[in-house]
């Protein structure tokens, strides 16, 4: 789904053994062998950077990823045979500077001996022992332990043995040389590195995810990272708007867990009279605010509030909130599963319903990508909700569709020989089930729309772009079909041409690597105005169908 976001799409599942590194006096003593900072690029736009050490014995890293939200750093420790012997991963959170995960591993005899621990949310630690004995370690959204392998290999074609972090497994890492570039390749990603004489890499292309890395010379001062301070939030409503926009504290009350709020904002409309119709709008994957603001990946990006706005306008009430654990929500979002965040949505209805103003019988739904899942799950098992918008929701199980994106991304990966595209392809299938993945993800592999799809009997408005990458078009047919044979007769969908998996535009081929490049991020009226006028049909008094 909207991948980009969120700790828990990152396959760090793998945990950690507290091991007591080397001190810092010792390590100064050692020649450093080569040091420096990349730069990360995505469709031309900067979205990260990392600064890096090595010594013969030893690799250092601190890696800032705004889009993430996360700062990484790395530390691996070798033997004079080559061998990792002390590996550590840490990731903190960019913007209070907080320790999230610690993920450490110990090479013992002939065993890793590997610790995770997290800083919050039940069970922090988990420890256990593979046999192996590695050459690297592959840390994800970090670069620097990739390129360390082409630079140590010194111009000869070598094959690494490299613990996947995230897969937690052994995976074999080539390198070959040909003149001034060397190839890093393995079964789920590939590299090219242009080196300078003194075999350095100066720069790298990974084809699979259109990145662009490049060494920073020191010539010219380099600018700030962009993304690093996220604006403060503002949620309220300007003088002239239509609408008013009141901070709002919704009780939840999960059945495994203690009791929290959510914090969000209630847009009443101006016109017309109480009780209102109202809609509960439904992130997508990963920590997102209420706005659905996907910054710094993003800038300017806020689809709910577009959408708040709008039906205000259209005499319809909005609630909508910050992810738990998010913005001003409490609760812990570790662990959870697309199932217990359909149960916060739960609450949030109803607490609507209890709300002075609004008409309980005239409340829907509106769900964006995992949103969008979300959203019928709640339509089958109660019955009182009026009608649901799903926005790019996914008709195939899980697993399938994170099939269909990593096959669409090796298709259109650019430079690749026949016989590489092949190979990587042939992959994806594996890659999809392997590593230990975190229950967000085990829930969402296993979870097949289509039977909760054709239990829904209310209204469906089923919404897609036509280039969407991350949602296949052809998805919002499978789930209207799926609707309507099983005796829905209110379903209507709409493909919007050009758009991507945002609702936006796409310059280029609806893939994720333009989103950070897009300018125009704000959805178009041909969006709004379906969305709107479909919902007033059905949900204001006196609009063609009247409510339910």
């Amino acid at each position: 789904m909207t991948s980009v976001h969120a700790c828990r799409e990152w396959g760090i599942g793998a945990a950690v053994v507290a091991a007591v590194l080397a001190a810092p006096a010792a390590r100064a003593q050692e020649p450093v062998v080569d040091q420096g900072l990349y730069r990360l690029y995505v469709s031309g736009a900067e979205i990260g950077r990392e600064t890096f050490r090595r010594t013969a014995t030893d690799l250092e890293s601190s890696a800032e990823i705004p889009m993430l939200g996360a700062r990484l750093t790395t530390r691996a420790v070798r033997d004079a045979a080559g061998h990792v012997t002390q590996f550590e991963l840490k990731v903190f959170s960019l913007a209070a500077d907080t320790l999230m995960v610690t993920y450490e591993a110990v090479a013992v005899g002939d065993s890793l001996h590997l610790t995770q621990i997290r800083q919050a949310g039940a069970n922090p630690e988990t420890r256990w022992s593979k046999a192996a004995t590695v050459d690297a370690f592959v840390a994800p959204q970090t670069i620097a332990g990739l390129l360390a392998m082409v630079d140590m290999a010194q111009r000869h074609d070598t094959v690494y043995r490299a613990w996947g972090v995230g897969e937690d497994s052994v995976i074999a890492v080539s390198v070959a040389f040909h003149g001034d570039s060397g190839q890093l390749a393995s079964s789920f990603f590939e590299m090219r590195a242009a080196l300078d004489p003194a075999g350095r890499v100066m720069s790298a292309e990974i084809p699979l995810g259109r990145v662009h890395v490049e060494r920073w010379s020191g010539a010219d001062t380099l600018p700030p990272l962009p993304g690093l301070h996220r604006p403060p939030p503002d949620y309220s409503a300007p003088p002239d708007a239509p609408y008013t926009a009141e901070e709002v504290r919704v009780p939840v009350r999960p059945a495994s867990g203690d009791t929290f709020s959510l914090g969000g904002t209630l847009t009443l409309p101006k016109r017309g009279r109480p009780p209102y119709p109202a809609a509960v709008m439904i992130t997508g994957s990963g920590l997102q605010d209420r706005d659905e603001n996907l910054w710094p990946l993003v800038e300017g990006y806020r689809p709910f509030r577009q959408i708040a706005e709008r039906l205000a306008a259209a005499g319809i009430a909005v609630l909508r909130v910050d992810d738990r654990s998010f913005g001003a929500s409490g609760g812990d979002f570790h662990a959870v599963t697309t199932e217990d965040l359909a149960n916060d949505v739960a609450a949030e209805v109803a607490w609507l319903r209890g709300r002075s103003g609004i008409d309980a019988r005239r409340i829907a739904l509106i769900g964006h990508s995992e949103g969008g899942v979300i959203a019928p799950m709640l339509a089958a098992r109660d019955s009182a909700i009026a009608a649901i918008v799903m926005m790019a929701g996914s008709g195939k199980r899980g697993d399938l569709v994170i099939q269909d994106q990593l096959a669409w991304a090796v298709r259109h990966a650019g430079d690749l020989s026949p016989q590489q595209r092949a190979d990587l392809e042939a992959t994806a299938e594996r890659a999809v089930a392997a590593g230990m993945a975190p229950p967000w993800q085990q829930w969402f592999r296993a979870y097949d729309p289509l039977p909760t799809a054709r239990k829904v009997r209310q209204p469906v408005l089923i919404l897609q772009g036509a280039v969407d990458r991350q949602v296949s078009a052809g998805q919002a047919d499978t789930l209207a079909a799926a609707m309507r044979a099983a005796g829905n007769r209110d379903v209507t969908e709409r493909v919007f041409p050009h758009l991507n998996h945002l609702f936006l535009v796409s310059p280029t081929d609806g893939s994720p690597s333009e989103y950070p490049a897009l300018k125009v991020t704000a959805i178009g009226s041909d969006v709004l105005g379906t969305l709107a006028d479909w919902l007033s049909q059905r949900l204001v008094p006196g609009r063609g169908r009247g409510g339910r």
